[in-house]
């Protein structure tokens, strides 16, 4: 019996390995591509004679493998180019980046001033391409999934507006009459202080979830025009100064939070269930660490898993939405910081780490002195894998940020957004 054994030629053999090595090259770098993404945080310190900040991108892929050497790859001075931009068109300058969201294509980051203006940037070129003002304070501007609206919370004046967003013509505008809704006017027993903190729209683009500086809530239809309130809760129901909010399922998870007057401290998680909109609103209390040195601010989803920040008491608590059960907590505070106050929250698009952004040693905002609830000792970037599928997690380190002036260290990290 004969046995035939087939061969190849040298050159057949190299032609093989350079057409396999091509395929594992480009396997590696589709692979490269889909987990590329940023960490953008904003540096609410002064960089120009009372005006700007600093806009911090991060590489993804460096935090989470080589931290101890993590550098920004831009570091954005908001008072040269972008300030001159918004100086022409509000007619003045700009000071505090206080939030920073993307758009659900992550192509547009908009950057809200507290000095009131909202401020639209090309996020891949990282320049910027519109801006607007909304008055005289602009807390928070959540960018809608369906990327037509930027609702705005104004704290100072009580407004709640609505700006129609075309990124591709750079175009971006509101009528003081159809898209601002007047919220001190709607202001009464079970809702005293009606300014707005955090709007927080739903998957549809249609109802915006307003928290509230004094407790309560307003449901806002953001599709109307003009935009009217369609449901509300009181402050009973939900207590004052929440900004942590996102959509599991269909439920609307969203906080109470401290450092204001009327609550210095203040920790609560409530699941508010939207099968009832419009007109009727329905909220449960999840979690609660209102007797305790506790400040819920930050919130994010992994999975059915809710974690939530408490900037106060250094830890994140991890809730089952499933249950709606709170199943354990993260202590962040180790050799890499005695005092993080850790305070919004960002999570990887594969979902393995968690980043959250370090209050300073002299909070510039939302810090009650009395008990110093966003006060910090080590201003930075804290780096989380995540463990068990949200579970649980453990810290890796942080990367500090820093903005020395006349040998005081003046950082203070408060916006923090991921794009993938």
């Amino acid at each position: 019996m004969k046995i035939f054994k087939t061969s190849h030629s040298r050159k057949e053999k190299r032609r093989l390995l350079r057409h396999t090595l091509i395929i594992w090259l480009g396997l590696a770098l589709l692979f490269s591509q889909a987990q590329a993404y940023e960490v953008w945080v904003t540096d609410q310190s002064d960089t120009m004679e009372q005006g700007g900040g600093y806009i911090h991108v991060y590489d993804g892929s460096q935090l989470t493998s080589d931290l101890m050497n993590a550098k920004p790859t831009h570091s954005i001075d908001t008072g040269t180019d972008i300030n001159s931009m918004c100086k022409e068109a509000t007619g003045k300058t700009v000071r505090r980046p206080h939030m920073v969201f993307f758009t659900k294509d992550h192509n547009y980051a908009v950057i809200s001033f507290l000095s009131g203006q909202v401020l639209f940037m090309d996020a891949e070129a990282k320049t910027p391409i519109g801006c607007i003002s909304v008055g005289k304070n602009v807390h928070a501007a959540w960018p809608t999934p369906d990327q037509n609206m930027v609702m705005a919370a104004n704290i100072k004046e009580k407004k709640f507006v609505r700006i129609w967003t075309d990124y591709a013509s750079k175009t971006f505008m509101f009528d003081g009459q159809q898209d601002v809704v007047n919220l001190q006017a709607l202001q009464n027993g079970e809702r005293p202080d009606n300014a707005p903190i955090c709007p927080i729209t739903e998957s549809t683009s249609t109802y915006a979830f307003v928290t509230l500086r004094g407790g309560g809530l307003l449901v806002v239809n953001v599709k109307d025009t003009p935009m009217k309130a369609v449901a509300a809760l009181s402050d009973v129901h939900i207590h004052p100064g929440g900004c942590g909010g996102i959509q599991v399922g269909n439920t609307m998870y969203i906080n109470s939070g401290g450092g204001w007057p009327v609550a210095p401290l203040a920790y609560d998680v409530y699941a508010v269930k939207m099968k009832g909109l419009p007109g009727s609103l329905e909220a449960k209390l999840v979690s609660t660490r209102d007797s305790r040195f506790a400040d819920s601010h930050g919130m994010t989803a992994i999975g059915q898993y809710l974690w939530v920040v408490d900037r106060a008491g250094n830890i994140i608590e991890i809730i089952d939405t499933l249950p709606d059960l709170s199943i354990g907590m993260i202590d962040l505070v180790g050799s890499h910081s005695q005092d993080p106050a850790p305070d919004l929250i960002g999570i990887s698009p594969d979902h393995n780490y968690a980043f959250t952004n370090l209050r300073g040693i002299h909070p510039l905002t939302a810090n009650n002195k009395s008990v110093n609830n966003a006060k910090g000792s080590t201003p930075g970037l804290m780096v989380i894998k995540v463990k068990n599928g949200g579970r649980n997690g453990e810290v890796v380190g942080i990367v500090r940020i820093s903005n020395m002036k006349n040998d005081k260290e003046t950082a203070d990290p408060h916006g923090l957004a991921v794009r993938g």
